[in-house]
């Protein structure tokens, strides 16, 4: 007995009585309260068992409108976000891939950097502008420039990063993502520049209901190894610079979207789509069940107001 006792008292000092019981009460007290108190207030007008159908219909109906917007915005309950997976890492040279993927496009994006897309600029945001302007005279094909100003590039180029050092090309810090070697094609329709108001209604409506599943979105990243440069003793580290004369690295990536239904939904929206469905049949279930007990209360009043 003493050891059991023993036991439970370290159980519940291990637990935390702040983090653990001040939150479980809170949401206890909040079901208690709100549904509960829905409840009581139906129940005493129309009855223990139909107040509990009422209860449970408006609780369910609610939860699905809230599923409905977690789904349209990403947000709430959310499931697993998109990842890029790597294909391949060229290194001056584009081939098909062993898994029959081909990227015989690539070497349209290799040819932008070797035709020297970047350009002098005081202002780094006016060195993206003439630098889109200088990528829009080349043919990419289906490719696109993809200035570091996109969230997308900063995403992808983390994965890049850590490719490279997983598959061993180079070490941490001893190489340079190009600032001009992003390169993107399919994914989600692009707006023109500047749209207006009609565009982006036109837009809307085309990503939504024309094209609900987007091509597959792949990226490719260059990089280079930067100058080995002696660091001075009291002098601070020498800013790093890319070594012009090491090989071209491109690292190919695909967006996986994740879920069951990449191609429709992603995994990041199906989570709460899966809710919605779900609350909305449960509200679906408790209102027909309340709509056939008002018939049958209405027959059996027929019925008696006949006899």
């Amino acid at each position: 007995m003493q050891i059991l006792a023993t036991a439970v008292l370290g159980l519940i000092d291990g637990i935390g009585f702040d983090p653990f019981f001040r939150g479980f009460l809170s949401v206890m007290v909040g079901v208690v309260v709100l549904i509960g108190g829905t409840y009581l207030l139906i129940a005493t007008n129309t009855g223990a068992r139909s107040g509990m159908m009422i209860a449970c219909g408006g609780l369910f109906g609610w939860m699905f409108l809230m599923g409905v917007f977690w789904t349209v915005y990403g947000i709430g309950w959310v499931g697993a976000g998109p990842t890029w997976e790597l294909v391949e890492i060229n290194v001056d040279d584009v081939e098909d891939t062993d898994d029959g993927l081909l990227f015989s496009e690539i070497d349209v994006a290799q040819e932008l950097h070797a035709v020297d897309v970047s350009v002098e600029a005081d202002d780094p945001d006016e060195a993206q502008i003439l630098a889109l302007e200088r990528s829009n005279e080349v043919d990419l094909g289906e490719w696109r420039y993809l200035p570091t100003s996109d969230p997308i590039r900063g995403e992808a180029q983390a994965s890049a990063d850590a490719f490279l050092i997983e598959e061993g090309v180079f070490e941490s810090g001893g190489f340079l993502p190009l600032q001009f070697g992003g390169f993107t094609s399919g994914g989600k329709p692009v707006l023109t520049d500047d749209p207006s108001m009609l565009d982006r209604v036109v837009h809307f409506f085309e990503e939504t209901f024309l094209n609900p599943s987007h091509p597959e979105e792949r990226i490719v990243i260059q990089a280079r190894e930067i100058i080995n440069k002696p660091v001075l003793p009291g002098e601070p580290p020498p800013v790093a610079e890319v070594d012009p004369e090491q090989p071209l690295v491109s690292v190919i990536m695909v967006r996986d979207r994740g879920g069951p239904l990449p191609a429709l939904i992603s995994g990041l929206r199906f989570t709460p789509l899966v809710f919605t469905v779900a609350n909305g049949a449960l509200f679906a279930a408790f209102a027909l069940s309340l709509h056939y007990r008002d018939r049958r209360e209405d027959e059996i009043r027929a019925a008696v107001a006949a006899g």
